[in-house]
């Protein structure tokens, strides 16, 4: 209708100005003046209301923009809804000024709506519309499911965060595997090893392979995904509950907590931990010389100087996460704080300093069900049969990962058959981003 009236100011002024080329008697110029005050209102309102129809269409590009590049969060770490409704209203205010902004997230659906609203003071326009007109638009951006998260090397720089070699493989079929180092090398698969995962990143340029190392094929320059379980922290640890506990040959029911010194358990064995949380401190968890390990919603946490853990291959280990509690869904949990291992020689060397290490080498580690988070420690994996490969799900978020020979470390990600919950912050990745409306 405004447009309708500002073409019909025009043509008035066009009709009127003909006339009064035409009529130059004093009526025609009386009437003239009359009109055009009229017809150049109809044009100014139309020219305003274009103003506000064009802030509009801005506001439209900046809500679509800001829901879009907010749902991609979904797939950072520690994506709680509060930080990716702040990314979408910080979008918001640094594109545009003097407006309201309202994100709301949906976790479940995966969604993000930003509204966004803006009071367009009127002049010309006052008496058509009265002193202003609301401004409001609004989109949802949807991420696609996407793939979750099961294997994060953290290290920045090494070559080979991510190492598989002779026979090794590591099977995570419906699930991501990403190397966070930026070498050249930091994602290898050598000799006859096989990486095959659901999707494939290296944060490097290239990755050290040939043809038939990996299925799919990776992708490189991938964005650093953070570490998404920074914020986790370990639990209180109070006076030693034991020290130097060693299980010689005996079978035994263990409770939980402090175990200064560390806990050894060996020659032949049979250990079964109480559900809850075993602190190994200042010193090594190995389970060695044909002895069996077992538990059912453990944790473990390695703190202080020499608390690696060893799983020897004559082991039998069977653990599953505990489902509530302060280490919810962790299994074994390495003290970020923890002191780095010296340069040492032999198989499992790296040059250089090395994080802490930790060696699972047992031919019979098929449950290890939860989240293993090593932020500073090198896992090294060598044995001859299937690890974990029993387990309904295992996340490994580690410095380092190292497949040695011919184990075939398996990652399920089926999250819907345990209880076991999944720590907030490993997934989804992968996941395409798009406007729904």
């Amino acid at each position: 209708m405004l447009l309708h009236w500002a073409k019909q100011g025009v043509r008035t002024l066009a009709v009127l100005g003909r006339g009064l080329a035409r009529h130059e008697s004093g009526n025609v110029a009386i009437i003239f003046g009359l009109a055009l005050p009229v017809a150049l209102g109809a044009v100014a309102a139309a020219v305003e209301y274009g103003s506000a129809l064009a802030q509009r269409s801005k506001m439209q590009a900046v809500a679509d923009a800001a829901a879009i590049s907010s749902a991609r969060e979904f797939q950072m770490a520690m994506s709680q809804p509060y930080k990716i409704e702040a990314v979408a209203r910080g979008y918001v205010t640094g594109q545009l000024q003097n407006v309201d902004v309202t994100a709301s997230v949906d976790t479940k659906a995966l969604t993000v709506r930003v509204e966004i609203e803006k009071t367009f003071n009127l002049t010309i326009g006052k008496s058509l519309w009265g002193n202003s007109l609301q401004l409001k638009v609004n989109a949802t951006a949807k991420m696609s499911s996407g793939l979750p998260l099961c294997l994060l090397a953290l290290d920045p720089k090494v070559a080979g965060a991510i190492t598989l070699q002779k026979n090794a493989q590591l099977t995570a079929p419906a699930c991501v595997v990403q190397s966070d180092s930026t070498s050249p090398n930091g994602l290898v698969s050598r000799d006859d090893a096989l990486l095959h995962a659901g999707y494939i990143c290296s944060a490097g340029g290239r990755v050290k392979t040939k043809d038939t190392n990996y299925s799919p094929q990776p992708m490189t320059d991938c964005p650093v995904i953070p570490d998404p379980l920074s914020a986790r922290t370990g639990p209180p640890i109070s006076a030693c509950s034991y020290t130097d506990k060693t299980v010689d040959g005996d079978t035994a029911t263990l409770a939980p907590g402090v175990y200064c010194g560390g806990l050894t358990i060996t020659n032949g064995a049979h250990v079964t931990l109480s559900p809850g949380i075993f602190i190994i401190k200042d010193g090594p968890l190995t389970v060695d010389g044909g002895a069996s390990l077992k538990g059912v919603n453990v944790a473990l946490y390695m703190k202080g100087s020499g608390a690696n853990l060893t799983f020897a291959p004559e082991s039998s280990i069977s653990l599953t996460a505990p489902k509530d509690g302060p280490l919810a869904g962790l299994l074994i949990f390495d003290d970020p704080t923890g002191t780095s291992a010296p340069e040492k020689s032999g198989k499992h060397a790296k040059p250089g300093k090395s994080p802490r290490e930790h060696s699972i080498l047992s031919d019979d580690a098929r449950t290890l069900l939860g989240t293993i988070y090593m932020p500073q420690g090198r896992l090294i994996v060598d044995a001859t049969k299937p690890i974990a490969d029993r387990s309904a799900y295992t996340v490994m978020v580690l410095q380092q990962l190292d497949l040695y020979d011919g184990p075939n470390l398996y990652l399920n990600s089926d999250y819907s058959a345990t209880d076991i919950p999944l720590p907030q912050g490993v997934g989804p990745y992968g996941g395409k981003v798009s406007l729904t409306n």
